[in-house]
């Protein structure tokens, strides 16, 4: 805490000390007395330059710094002038009678670089990331590039927990809603990252791993030190991309080139080693190779190392392009992503007074192998543009390995029936070692073809492009693997299962599209981009409702804009569409559940004569009318540009998707024996009672279980808004503003079964009630960043400050119902709940426990956090220096919540810094 504090107050020392320096450029004893006067200008537009030093050669004592409009006076009467100023060429000249002084920009001095995401001046939302603002984030990894777009704020880097990604959305947490994430796709050089094999999780509960199945891409595993640019759509995508709900994330990788790179980043939970080299031969008929390698370990607190994680990732791409009539390029990679965390564990478990307690081990290994091929014309005007195959494979390895030492009071009976029916139990000693295995391998295969042709008509430009996909998900893991006789635990209702069993999914897809322009009237433009996607899933039965079931995904996106001259432009667009996200593997094929109900429980103290008897009941919690999620998004957007420096975009957007995936519930019943142990007489027992001889009476018991469904309604809506700025030239400060107002409304669309948790004459509550809503959540977010960013090439230098305001954060719990509106008894007959029922004493419990109290608006007020990013490059750009603090300075007001509570807020600084080599 104290470092922190001390390093803290460094850097401000240190950004105090560079302000005063600059300031001083502006300060003195001026002479404003009668002699020489004039005005400094930038030769290339005529505007006044404010900040410039005029000197008079010889006499340093006379001096004067320009204003605002470029003047400047001194108490001089002739002589020779020296003008400088940051970012031009210094000017030595005599007095010119007109008193106008034009300064040349340095070219090198404006060698700037963008550091922030650039919003499209498009059809749709979308925001580009270049690897210079990659550069100044000093990412650890994707995740952390998120906080460039509209409404973004940085997080202090962290890997304990997968991290997924949720667009224009305040995420809640739960397993309900994560369709959104699951929903959003990445592509790497056109290749998806594809996860809907992924079955690893482990049926019995850990402190250890986390898992993210159900959840999308885990943006850990995707390194930053190659990409060469990302395009993230917020908006309505083209229809080539498909198996998507809330938007695209469109990585490009760096190729070609003739450098060594090499970076190596420490902040205060991770190191990250980094060394790639870029090579390349030929001008038109050129071959491009390039390396990589990247070794990261994170540690999210020294003193647990169950939250630990490596990641060790490695890169080799290759291109070659051949020039003639048409352009060919033939292009491939091949990538490997693994996780070294070999053991995870905990002293206090691993090493106990009585030796380990337990352990946990996992290994993951992905290698994918992709390829491309395309032929491009050269001419932008002939009918055939390009013809675009692309393909990949990727296969991962993903085991996770338990040991744990399992004690109980007394030896536990246990079932291991994998069918249903009755059966006595095995007992297992109090005492024993358990291991379990989760071995996944799933396989992913791909392939793309698209064409592009145009044609022009007059004013018009019209462009069509056509494609088929098709992409393969399955699993070849071994599953679930545990000695049925010595489980995790007794209460484990899950049998081990074959990964390997469940049958491979396939997804075909066509579309077309049409991409048009017309130039009309004076300065008008009008660009249409209009298509159509139509996509199967096959494979998964002729059961299911989505198998062979085409899913069409009409998208329209419009743009009008008007130019007025040549440097201001004002655009207006909007666009529509439908978008589709297939169900994963675990969602069409989970896991059977185990209910083993006790018809005898007969444990006298002779071990001889004991006996257990119970009904195993096996229920599939396959939902055969499974849908594929669907998503309607539609928006509408302005944007103006001045020149090349100043633009403003805003976006207003609505997205309902009501069929998202969640858990849902559902009863059924079981008609079982229930003996009468104390009919029994031990004294004529010469072994274990017989359960045909001894009394039982017929009983039925409303057992609950999950399964996937489409009852997840997310409802999304906001405003998006970015202003950028020209530089200010005298301090060499540019100004960007982003932010959004963001409201995301979760709720149940579907009514599901409650039970109350209480017992009736000793058994399990007889009645389940259906509710219409059992959840309903409101959650709002308005963000603010003001980004100061400061370039003085000449120096190396980039430093910027943002203020990242969160002006207020609001969540809500909508009303629910308290009644039900219906409920079911033992036979599964549905009753109506009326205020009869209301006053029956036990039908009354299934009236829930409700105040208005527990949907009031609550809203978190203003706080403001500061951080500072810098980076000095030196020897020619060869070597840089940078670093980052997160939170130096920070505005968190204490508030109160609507039950009066005083909440005091309080932020740790964050800071890291690292080097980096291009050789």
């Amino acid at each position: 805490m104290f470092g922190a504090k001390i390093y803290k107050l460094l850097i401000i020392a240190a950004s105090l000390t560079l302000s005063i320096g600059m300031s001083a450029q502006t300060s003195g004893s001026k002479s404003h007395t009668d002699g020489i006067s004039g005005k400094v200008i930038d030769q290339a537009d005529g505007s006044p330059v404010a900040g410039a030093a005029v000197t008079v050669k010889g006499n340093q004592a006379v001096w004067d710094i320009t204003d605002s409009s470029g003047i400047f006076k001194l108490k001089a009467i002739g002589g020779t002038l020296h003008i400088s100023c940051m970012g031009y060429k210094t000017l030595t000249t005599a007095v010119r009678k007109d008193g106008r002084y034009s300064l040349i920009q340095d070219s090198f001095a404006i060698n700037e670089v963008v550091v922030t995401a650039t919003e499209s001046h498009g059809l749709t939302s979308s925001s580009r990331i270049g690897q210079d603002a990659i550069a100044h984030i000093q990412p650890s990894s994707f995740a952390d590039l998120l906080e460039l777009l509209p409404g973004g704020r940085s997080v202090d880097p962290s890997f304990s927990t997968p991290k997924t990604i949720d667009l224009r959305a305040v995420p809640v947490s739960g397993g309900n809603y994560n369709t959104s994430s699951l929903g959003t796709r990445f592509l790497i050089d056109g290749v998806p990252v594809n996860n809907d094999a992924n079955l690893q999780t482990t049926p019995a509960f850990s402190n250890y791993g986390s898992s993210f199945v159900n959840a999308g891409v885990d943006m850990r595993t995707i390194t930053t030190e190659d990409v060469e640019s990302v395009e993230i759509i917020r908006g309505i995508p083209s229809v080539e991309y498909g198996d998507l709900t809330s938007g695209l994330v469109n990585i490009k990788r760096r190729k070609g080139g003739n450098d060594t790179r090499a970076r190596f980043k420490a902040d205060m939970k991770s190191k990250l080693f980094y060394l790639g080299k870029d090579m390349e031969w030929g001008k038109t008929d050129k071959l491009t190779m390039n390396f990589s390698g990247n070794f990261l370990d994170s540690r999210a607190d020294p003193r647990n190392t169950r939250q630990n994680y490596k990641r060790l990732t490695g890169s080799y791409r290759i291109g070659k392009t051949w020039t003639g009539e048409y352009v060919r390029t033939l292009s491939g990679s091949l990538d490997y992503t693994g996780s070294f965390d070999n053991q995870k564990s905990d002293k206090n478990l691993d090493f106990g007074d009585c030796g380990p307690i337990e352990t946990y081990k996992s290994n993951y290994s992905r290698f994918a192998l992709g390829g491309e091929y395309t032929v491009r014309s050269k001419s932008l005007k002939s009918f055939f543009q390009n013809l675009d195959i692309t393909g990949s494979l990727t296969y991962e390895k993903d085991l996770i390995s338990r040991w744990k030492f399992v004690e109980y009071s007394s030896p536990m009976p246990l079932s291991t029936s994998l069918k249903e029916g009755e059966f006595d139990v095995t007992i297992v000693p109090y005492k024993y070692e358990a291991t379990l295995k989760v071995d996944g391998k799933p396989f992913y295969a791909y392939l793309n073809g698209s064409a592009k042709f145009r044609m022009d008509s007059g004013n018009t430009t019209n462009t069509f492009k056509a494609g088929v996909q098709w992409n393969v998900s399955k699993n070849f893991g071994k599953g679930t693997i545990f000695d049925p006789e010595r489980p995790f635990s007794v209460d484990m209702n899950v049998r081990p299962r074959d990964y390997s069993a469940i049958p491979a999914t396939h997804q075909m897809s066509v579309f077309i599209e049409d991409n048009s322009a017309l130039a009309f009237g004076d300065g008008f433009k009008a660009e249409w981009l209009a298509g159509v996607r139509v996509a199967a899933m096959a494979g998964a039965g002729k059961e299911y409702s989505v198998n062979l079931k085409p899913y069409f995904d009409p998208r329209l996106n419009l743009r009008l804009e008007k130019a007025f001259g040549k440097d201001i432009k004002v655009g207006l667009s909007g666009g529509a569409g439908w978008h589709t996200k297939f169900p994963t593997m675990d969602q069409l094929y989970p896991d059977p559940i185990y209910y083993d109900i006790t018809q005898m429980n007969y444990w006298p103290v002779e071990e001889n004569l004991r006996r257990i008897n119970v009904y195993v009941m096996k229920i599939d919690p396959t939902n055969f009318s499974l849908k594929a999620a669907r998503n309607f998004k539609w928006e509408i957007a302005t944007d103006v540009r001045i020149g090349r420096d100043f633009s403003f975009n805003i976006d207003y957007f609505r997205e309902d998707m009501t069929s998202g995936f969640r858990y849902g519930s559902e009863f059924t019943r079981v008609i079982y024996k229930d003996y009468l142990e104390e009919t029994i007489d031990k004294s004529t027992l010469t072994g274990p009672p017989s359960t045909e001889t001894t009394p039982w009476v017929r009983d039925t018991l409303l057992i609950g279980y999950t399964f996937n469904t489409n009852g997840s309604r997310t409802l999304k809506e906001g405003v998006e808004f970015t202003l950028s700025a020209p530089r200010i030239r005298p301090i060499r400060t540019k100004v960007t503003v982003s932010g959004a107002w963001f409201r995301t409304r979760y709720s149940n669309s579907q009514p599901t079964y409650y039970r109350p948790s209480v017992v009736v004459a000793g058994k399990t509550y007889p009645y389940v009630g259906y509710y219409k809503d059992t959840d309903g959540l409101l959650r709002e977010v308005f963000n603010t960043n003001f980004m100061f960013d400061t370039q003085i090439p000449s120096l190396g230098m980039i430093f910027s400050t943002s203020f990242q305001c969160q002006w207020f954060t609001g969540s809500q719990n909508m009303a629910k119902d308290a009644r039900p509106l219906s409920y079911i008894d033992k036979n599964l007959e549905s009753h109506p709940f009326t205020d009869e029922s209301a006053a029956n004493g036990i039908l009354a419990q299934m009236i829930r426990e409700y105040t208005p109290s527990m949907s009031i608006y609550f809203r978190i007020p203003f706080s403001m956090n500061i951080n500072l990013k810098a980076t000095k490059k030196i020897y020619h750009d060869k070597i840089a220096c940078a670093l980052f603090v997160n939170k130096i300075l920070d505005v968190s007001p204490d508030y109160r919540t609507n039950m009066g509570i005083l909440v005091r807020r309080s932020v740790l600084p964050y800071f890291g810094m690292e080097l980096n080599f291009k050789l």
